[in-house]
């Protein structure tokens, strides 16, 4: 049986006053079992009866899940032929086990017979549920049950727990254990964010991702990413950098831009100055209101641009 990444068998062909007998030992067959259906490993031919015939080994079945072995007559006969097709498992020691036969006719090359995906059941598995923790928390958090402080952002009161935000973030860690007056505060107010950020911020605190029910537009994935940089939050940061990068353009080019030197997002920035400075995107870029905006708020960041787009110009 299979067991260990091995599975052995005995296979019996009776014809007549002929019989064929096969021993078959697969090891490494934890790896054969992810062959995809109706794919077949030729195991044996042999000769019987005045013709050639295959047997060929199913990992993955035909219809099912269950090891299957087919006998195939490989060359043309003239007359039928009724063969019994015999297979029996081995057990781990190699004693006989589970058994499997029946008669079968054949007429023409090509013929087949299957041992009807009864051969074996499917190795018996524990399957192990996918993590819920997000789940958990994500309720913890709707529900603020046991919540120990409240942030008012934007006149928009958020319940929350502080050992969770503590250690999600190094910065509310500080904020909330350490030396700081909120850290006997209640109540704390945040300035210059707003209420949805702060929400999805506090989401992904507590479950790992971007709520699926909301869609993250351009818009808000910068001021996710601004929020991320502001309480430590890594990885966020790295997700909205992706999101960003996948929505660049020719309008977002310059702001994005900005943004990523602002924040210290290495990825995002090079990716900005590789899309400004290659196929003449920079006469289109400079015809938007983000790219004054980097003219007036960045001007060595304007440079850096400019000396990148020449190069890559004079290297063309």
């Amino acid at each position: 049986m299979a067991d260990n990444g091995k599975v052995e068998m005995d296979v019996i062909c009776r014809m007549e006053t002929h019989t064929k007998t096969y021993c078959g030992k697969f090891e490494g067959y934890s790896l054969i079992k992810t062959l995809p259906q109706k794919t077949y490993i030729e195991i044996g031919v042999f000769h019987m009866a005045g013709v050639f015939w295959g047997i060929h080994f199913y990992p993955n079945g035909i219809q099912d899940a269950y090891l299957t072995l087919a006998l195939k007559l490989l060359t043309e006969t003239s007359r039928a032929l009724v063969t019994k097709f015999e297979i029996i498992l081995l057990d781990q020691k190699g004693d006989k086990g589970a058994k499997k036969s029946g008669n079968y006719s054949f007429s023409k090359q090509g013929d087949i017979c299957l041992s009807h995906s009864l051969l074996m059941q499917p190795e018996k598995k524990i399957i192990v549920p996918l993590s819920d923790l997000h789940q958990h928390f994500g309720e913890l958090l709707e529900s603020g049950e046991g919540a120990d402080v409240t942030f008012e952002v934007d006149k928009e009161a958020f319940r929350a727990y502080r050992n969770v935000l503590a250690a999600r973030s190094p910065v509310f860690k500080a904020q909330l254990f350490g030396s700081m007056m909120e850290s006997k505060m209640d109540k704390i107010t945040i300035e210059g964010m707003k209420a949805d950020v702060f929400k999805i911020m506090l989401q992904y605190i507590y479950t790992d991702m971007l709520p699926s029910e909301v869609e993250v537009s351009s818009e808000m994935a910068q001021h996710l990413l601004a929020a991320a940089d502001r309480y430590g939050l890594e990885r966020l940061k790295v997700i909205c950098e992706a999101k960003l990068c996948d929505s660049l353009d020719v309008e977002t080019a310059a702001t994005t831009l900005v943004l990523a030197d602002q924040h210290n997002c290495g990825q995002l920035k090079g990716v900005c100055i590789d899309f400004v400075s290659s196929c003449d995107m920079l006469d289109a870029v400079m015809e938007t209101d983000g790219f004054k905006y980097l003219m007036s708020c960045s001007p060595l960041l304007l440079k850096d641009l400019l000396d990148k787009v020449h190069n890559s110009r004079k290297s063309n």
